[in-house]
């Protein structure tokens, strides 16, 4: 009695999407938290990643006498979006980032998911200086007229 074996082929499609990630910190130790920080994103995401200079800027609607160290990412990579948001969280905690911490005015680690795949998810942070001079560095000037996403729903 011969005994048929059927298989089942599945094709997914890899698509790449990308990420623009503000990081900031405002520990003595910034230097060191992005290095670590860098290494959780290319762990986390593995994909093609460039980061801006990092820059000093004063605390926005935060109660802290630090400054913060912030720098911007733009990533692509195949993981797919709906784990973007929990990664970063996932990373943020690793470091120890708590909510007592925050009510203390320190930020050990603040990832935030900017914009992905053309939405725009944090407009305020998108427009901050810095963010700005960012973009220009990673991407080169940006036309007048050009449209820059969608913001999200």
């Amino acid at each position: 009695m011969a005994v048929s074996k059927k298989s089942c082929t599945f094709a997914v499609e890899m698509s790449t999407h990308k990420l623009y990630i503000g990081i900031g910190t405002n520990l003595s130790t910034a230097e060191q938290v992005l290095l670590w920080t860098k290494r959780k994103l290319s762990e986390a995401f593995r994909g093609q990643a460039l980061y801006s200079t990092p820059v000093k800027t004063d605390p926005v609607n935060f109660p802290s006498k630090e400054k913060f160290t912030n720098q911007l990412v733009i990533i692509e990579t195949d993981v797919p979006t709906a784990f973007a948001k929990p990664l970063l969280k996932s990373i943020e905690r690793q470091l120890g980032r708590t909510e007592e911490d925050a009510t203390r005015g320190v930020v050990r680690l603040d990832l935030d998911l900017l914009w992905m795949d053309g939405k725009l998810l944090r407009p305020e942070e998108w427009e901050r200086d810095y963010i700005k001079q960012a973009r220009e560095e990673l991407e080169g000037p940006e036309p007048a007229d050009s449209a820059e996403g969608s913001k999200a729903e």
